[in-house]
This record gives structure tokens, C-alpha cells and sequence, in this order.
């Protein structure tokens, strides 16, 4: 979940913690947001999220600091948290560099991520080149998560909102699973986004995760909206999770807010209840136990 909003303002994590105990939630993989939101002078209106208007987002490392302080309020208040570092460019050849100043100054990072890559209208909003999974500076992220034994979390649509069910994206992001056997690579939604439609979406994320032994794909946000429906989970997921139960972790994607958490866990609740309870406990809390927790 990430702990601030797109202008980087950090949600109340007393209320937060409270919404995971009431629904038996007590540990989180947390993160903030590598991005904030401009607010441009020629709009007459302060945005909250980044589709609110046309200014751009560029790169915020300061998330990365805002993240543990809201770590250790979660911590107080009984959430076991794995913290990731996502403050970086993934075009800059440099981010290498960064990760390291981050774990020489704080011994309590878990991974890396949620490395904002391809992202449907976000990626033209964030000035400077596009951001794929097999650009050379992601290759210095991939090996900087592969020596310290980390994940490393991404989002990378699969596909462009003009062509739902292509898939022409998803090259890129096998290049760098192919390049980086090491790396424990979690894909952030299966691929999907707001405007991408997830067309074929089980079935490519079978093949992939029968390809790459140590990829493990994140269901939430609105992959979850997509995939659930009317209590129901859709039978093509239903025969990829119980096939390959230890590849898939679930989430809310939450940004800080409790009632945004409120909603997600009850989809996932509902996500857990169409599997069988060995499936479910995978998941629900083994798979991101071994991922993050070291378990």
C-alpha cells in the first residue's frame, strides 16, 4: 500500500492501522509514491490525483523519508511493515546510486518499489523519457535488488488503452525478467491499469510465471475490480491461482486512506473465498511472508 497521495500527503495512520486490525490485517508491504502531482497556474482548481488535470508529475525522492516516518506510526500502533524504496527515476542511470545512500542510512528496507514504468496516462504526464522495464537504468535496479536479496516491485501495463488485449508491452518486461534470472520481480496489478483492459489477462500471466520462476504477480487496485464480479471470482483466474498459488500476492494499493483500505478487503475477502484454503493462505499472507518478511 502506499502511504501518501499523488501531492505526497501522507494519510492518518492511526486510522489506517485501525481499518487493518478491524478487517485481521497486521502486516503491510508499504510504500510511497515516486511522483507528485504538479499544480500549474493554469489550473483554477488544486488536483488530488494525478488524472485530475493536464499539469505534469515529475520524480520525488522525499517520499522515501515521508514513508519511514509513517512506518514507525504504523509500527506503534501493532502493523508489522516491510518498507520499500520507490524515490528514483527508472530512466536514470544513477538510481543504483540512490537505492544505496537509502540503505546505508536505514537498515529497514524490505524491496524496491512500486517502480512506476509504463502507467496508461501517468507516463505522459511524468516529463522525461518513457519509463520500460528493459531500460538500461532498470538493469542497475534489477542487480541492486539481486545483491541485497530484495524484491523488486513494478508497474508495467501490458498493454496501450488503444489496444486492450495486445499485450505488446509485455516483450519489454520478459526482456528483464530474461536478463535478471536472480531477481525476484513482482508485477503490480498483472499489467493492468484504470485505462487498460485486462483482455487475456490470466492466461498471459500463466504462461509468463510458467517461464520465469521468480515472478509473482500483485492482485489489486483495479485489477480486482476487473476480476471479481457479483461475489464471483472469473473462472480463468480461478484456474490460474489454484494452478500456481505461490506466484500471487494480494493488496489493496491503498494511498494512506482507511476507508480505501475498507473496500479493497473486502474484495480480497471475497478473492480468498473462491479458493480452498491451502490456495488461499499462499496468497492471502505465505507468498508475501517469504517475499518481504523473510519467512
Amino acid at each position: 500500500m502506499h502511504v501518501v497521495d499523488f501531492l505526497q500527503h501522507r494519510g492518518d495512520m492511526g486510522a489506517l492501522a485501525r481499518e487493518m486490525g478491524e478487517h485481521g490485517c497486521t502486516r503491510a508491504v508499504a510504500f510511497g509514491l515516486p511522483v507528485k502531482k504538479h499544480w500549474a497556474r493554469s489550473e483554477p482548481e488544486k488536483p488530488t490525483y494525478y488524472l485530475d488535470d493536464n499539469a505534469p508529475c515529475h520524480y520525488h525522492s522525499l517520499t522515501d523519508v515521508v514513508l519511514l516516518d509513517a512506518v514507525d506510526e504504523l509500527e506503534r500502533a501493532g502493523i508489522r511493515v516491510a518498507p520499500l524504496a520507490s524515490g528514483f527515476a527508472p530512466t536514470d542511470r544513477l538510481a543504483g546510486e540512490h537505492l544505496e545512500h537509502l540503505w546505508e542510512r536505514s537498515e529497514r528496507w524490505a524491496g524496491v518499489g512500486e517502480v512506476m514504468l509504463r502507467h496508461d496516462d501517468l507516463t505522459d504526464l511524468t516529463a522525461g523519457e518513457t519509463p520500460t522495464a528493459d531500460h538500461i537504468a532498470m538493469d542497475v535496479v534489477a542487480d541492486f535488488c539481486r545483491d541485497k536479496n530484495v524484491p523488486l516491485l513494478v508497474h508495467h501495463d501490458s498493454s496501450s488503452p488503444g489496444r486492450p488485449g495486445r499485450h505488446e508491452y509485455v516483450a519489454e518486461l520478459d526482456r528483464l525478467l530474461r536478463r535478471h534470472p536472480g531477481t525476484s520481480v513482482v508485477w503490480a496489478h498483472g499489467g493492468v491499469s484504470r485505462r487498460i483492459d485486462p483482455r487475456g489477462q490470466a492466461e498471459m500471466l500463466d504462461e509468463l510465471t510458467r517461464r520465469h520462476p521468480r515472478l509473482h504477480v500483485d492482485l489489486s487496485w483495479v485489477l480486482l475490480d476487473r476480476i471479481l464480479d457479483g461475489g464471483r471470482l472469473d473462472d480463468r483466474w480461478t484456474d490460474v491461482l489454484r494452478r500456481r498459488p505461490d506466484r500471487f500476492v494480494v493488496g489493496t494499493d491503498t494511498v494512506g486512506r482507511a476507508d480505501m483500505f475498507a473496500d479493497r478487503a473486502r474484495q480480497i475477502a471475497v478473492l480468498l473465498d473462491c479458493l480452498g484454503p491451502v490456495d488461499a493462505e499462499y496468497i492471502a499472507t505465505a507468498n508475501a511472508a517469504s517475499l518481504w518478511f523473510r519467512e
